[in-house]
C-alpha cells in the first residue's frame, strides 16, 4: 500500500457529528471524514495499490487508518468500478441487467448491484467484488453505496450548448462523463500511462459523438493541476477548460489551504449524498 497523502485530523470531531466519506476502486481508496453540523471536511486520505496487496488495499487502509473504526453518524461509499451498465428507466429489467453484466464481465467473485438515478431516468448496474462489499457491509451499518457515476450524475451537470467532458482523474485512470442536451453519451473509467493517452481518449470521444473541441465545456478535478504533462496537453487541444469548484456550501478545514480545492471533488460530490 501506498500513501499519496494524508491531510488533516478528526480527533477533536464528536463521533455523533462524524460522516464517512469513501471512493473504493480495484487500485485506490481515498477517504474524508466530514463535520455534518458545520459540512466542512476535516480530514482526507488517499492511499494506492502496490504490488504486495494482493488484492487486500482496502483490509490494510481500515487497518492502518484507526480513525475508521470509529462509530459515524453515517457512511456514503462510492465504488470506482469499470463493470457497469446504464440503462434508460423504461427498458430496465433487474434480470436482464444482470445477464448483460455477466455477459459483457467476467462475473468471477462479483456481486450485482442496481440503483437509479431519478435525475436521469436511468439505473446503473454493476459489479462489486463480493469481498470488498462485505467487508464494508460489517464495517458500517450505516453504509450507503453508490457507484461514482451515479455520484456525479446526482451532483448535478451544469448545462453546456456544445457540451460537457466530466473528467476525473486518480493517479493511473481518470472517470469521463460526457454529456450534451440534458442527454448522458458516455460514462467510462480509463486506465493511462502517458498524457497522450488521456488526450487520445478525449479527442475520440468527442469525434464520436460530434462535440467541437471549440464548444464543448471540458471540466476536470481530481489529480490535477496546471503544471501537470497532462493539463498542458489538454491545453492545447481544448478552448473551455475549468477546474470543478467547491459545491453546496461545503468547506475545507485550514489543513487543505495549500491544496486545490478540485483534489477533493469525488469526496464533496459523496458529501452530497450525507443526511
Amino acid at each position: 500500500m501506498k500513501t499519496v497523502f494524508k491531510i488533516g485530523t478528526s480527533e477533536d470531531l464528536n463521533s455523533a457529528q462524524a460522516v464517512l466519506l469513501m471512493e473504493v476502486g480495484e487500485k485506490h481508496c481515498c477517504f474524508g471524514i466530514l463535520d455534518f453540523a458545520n459540512q466542512m471536511l476535516v480530514q482526507v486520505g488517499y492511499h494506492t495499490a502496490d504490488e504486495k496487496d494482493n488484492g487486500n488495499l482496502l483490509e490494510k487502509i481500515l487497518a492502518s487508518n484507526t480513525e475508521l473504526k470509529q462509530s459515524f453518524r453515517q457512511t456514503v461509499i462510492g465504488y470506482y468500478v469499470s463493470a457497469s451498465v446504464l440503462t434508460p428507466s423504461k427498458f430496465y429489467r433487474y434480470d436482464e441487467a444482470e445477464t448483460v453484466l455477466n455477459a459483457m464481465y467476467d462475473k468471477g467473485q462479483y456481486i450485482a448491484v442496481s440503483e437509479s438515478i431519478t435525475e436521469w431516468q436511468l439505473y446503473n448496474a454493476y459489479h462489486v467484488r463480493t469481498a470488498v462489499h462485505g467487508l464494508l457491509s460489517r464495517s458500517y451499518s450505516s453504509g450507503n453505496f453508490w457507484h461514482v457515476y451515479s455520484i456525479a450524475l446526482k451532483s448535478g451537470i451544469h448545462a453546456n450548448e456544445g457540451g460537457t467532458l466530466l473528467v476525473d482523474f486518480k493517479t493511473d485512470s481518470f472517470m469521463l462523463l460526457a454529456v450534451k442536451d440534458k442527454s448522458l453519451l458516455i460514462a467510462q473509467i480509463f486506465y493511462y500511462t502517458r498524457s497522450e493517452d488521456v488526450l487520445y481518449w478525449l479527442l475520440k470521444v468527442c469525434t464520436q459523438f460530434s462535440l467541437s473541441q471549440n464548444d464543448v465545456n471540458l471540466i476536470l478535478s481530481g489529480l490535477i493541476d496546471k503544471q501537470s504533462a497532462v493539463f498542458k496537453e489538454l491545453y492545447q487541444y481544448f478552448i473551455h477548460i475549468d477546474f470543478a469548484k467547491i459545491e453546496n456550501d461545503i468547506q475545507l478545514s485550514g489543513d487543505f489551504e495549500e491544496y486545490p480545492v478540485h483534489f477533493f471533488s469525488s469526496l464533496y460530490k459523496l458529501a452530497l449524498c450525507a443526511s
